[in-house]
């Protein structure tokens, strides 16, 4: 596992805050005793930057080019407040990825110098907008320390002023001119506020993590909503309505909304999905099934996503998403039908839905005469109808769950074998033996099913009235 996060760490490239990046000036860590003869920066580098160009005199840096020293792990106090361990990053759909072309050490400048956050990131505070710019704006700052000079990019200094220590894929032009790699730092997909942050005295680390202990500060730094919790609360009815000390806990607080309010969800980056942690609303592959728990306890939360008529596309009671049921469904429908038939009512109606289909199968006793099922609805008549009861009896599928039969048959389909004295030919008893000992409390509770067969002055009433 480690390995895999010692790679991911050291692919990453981003250095914002929510939008601005932490990279910019220059580090002023010392080159390597022995100079490379070629640059093999390259091989600390993240595999998705270029490296220095190579020079004979070029000096060799190997700090700066990862958040930790060799690309090892990331500790978890150092990230982020509510990241996950081992921390996967944060999140494709709202944080884009990024390319860092500059090579940093924050920790030489924040312990090492003792240099505030805000010494680089000037607007940091002013800031109102996840697209506000919040990088050091050329060498404006950096050569209050480092004397570069871009008349002699390769200027050696203490502290480094080279073009190529501190620039990822410099490259020397046909005049002789330096070009550097560009930073791809996209806008985060965000609402962020900065100055309202501040005003409040919250603290970078709150956010970012102890980005003063990394050297190269990557998107792993970039806040976690579980950890924007802490003040942003989880509330009540509509979603996060709850506020902590005036932070407002609406999810279109954070979140980027479309034009009928609700939350934007596509990106170019990714798909913006719920946490399993957040109401247990992951739409991982067991959703279909969930949801409707999750909607049940709180149908404003789901609002801030989807529309009624969204829902109303499923829930119509006419059609169904066809991935609701898998593709052989129609072969295996009949055994779900047995065992949850009130699952199954819950979308489809037994006479406008079942019947009609059943009917003109063959299945059913009013199917045309002529048209026979390739299949038997019920098992074989030594199991379903023999006077021996045995398991798959009709008799205990219709105790079992009567609503399955009479949606398929009516009163007079049973009287025919279970009717009593002068009705029905079979003669077959209903009744238990020890059935008058207790038809005297389900006389009293519904006569109507004992007049379906017997009169109202049947004198074998007389013990149950």
């Amino acid at each position: 596992m480690s390995t895999r996060f010692r790679r991911e760490s050291l692919l990453v490239a981003s250095a914002v805050l929510l939008g601005a990046a932490f990279a910019g000036a220059a580090p002023d860590d010392k080159p390597a005793a022995k100079p490379a003869t070629s640059t093999s920066a390259s091989a600390s580098a993240p595999p998705s930057v270029s490296a220095p160009a190579s020079s004979a005199s070029a000096p060799t840096y190997t700090s700066g080019l990862a958040p930790m020293p060799g690309g090892s792990v990331i500790p978890k106090k150092l990230l982020p407040p509510g990241a996950d361990w081992p921390d996967p990053g944060p999140s494709n759909a709202v944080y884009p990825g990024q390319r860092i072309t500059v090579r940093f050490n924050h920790q030489k400048h924040v312990v090492g110098q003792k240099l505030p956050c805000t010494y680089c990131h000037t607007n940091a505070e002013k800031s109102s907008l996840a697209s506000d710019d919040l990088l050091p704006k050329k060498h404006d700052l950096c050569t209050d320390c480092h004397s570069i000079d871009e008349a002699e990019p390769n200027k050696a200094d203490d502290p480094p002023a080279r073009c190529d220590a501190c620039h990822l894929g410099t490259k020397a032009g046909d005049k002789g001119q330096i070009t550097v790699a560009k930073l791809a730092l996209p806008t985060a997909n965000l609402k962020m506020n900065h100055k309202a942050h501040a005003a409040k005295g919250i603290k970078c680390a709150e956010c970012h993590g102890d980005v003063g202990q990394l050297e190269l500060a990557t998107r792993d730094q970039l806040p976690r909503m579980k950890g924007c919790f802490g003040c942003h609360q989880n509330g009540d009815a509509g979603g996060l309505s709850k506020t902590t000390a005036g932070a407002k806990g609406d999810c279109k607080t954070c979140h980027v909304t479309e034009k009928d309010g609700t939350l934007k969800q596509m990106f170019a980056s990714g798909v913006l999905l719920p946490p399993k942690w957040l109401k247990n609303s992951a739409h991982s592959a067991d959703w279909i099934e969930r949801h409707k728990k999750v909607a049940g306890a709180d149908s404003g939360y789901c609002a801030n996503c989807h529309t009624e008529a969204y829902c109303v596309a499923c829930h119509d009671g006419k059609v169904k998403p066809r991935s609701v049921h898998p593709n052989d469904w129609l072969t295996m429908h009949e055994i779900a039908a047995r065992f949850e038939q009130p699952k199954c009512a819950s979308c489809h109606s037994q006479q406008n839905f079942c019947l009609p289909c059943h009917t003109r199968v063959g299945i059913t006793p009013s199917s045309p005469s002529g048209v026979a099922a390739p299949v038997r609805f019920h098992p074989d008549a030594t199991i379903w109808s023999a006077p021996k009861r045995v398991p798959g009896h009709h008799s205990y599928e219709a105790q079992k769950n009567i609503s399955a039969c009479i949606s398929c048959h009516v009163e007079r389909d049973c009287v025919v074998c279970h009717g009593t004295q002068g009705v029905g030919g079979a003669g077959a008893n209903p009744h238990g033996s020890s059935f008058v000992n207790k038809c005297d409390t389900m006389f009293a509770k519904n006569p109507r099913p004992c007049f379906v067969c017997h009169d109202p002055d049947d004198p074998k009433l007389k013990p149950c009235r």
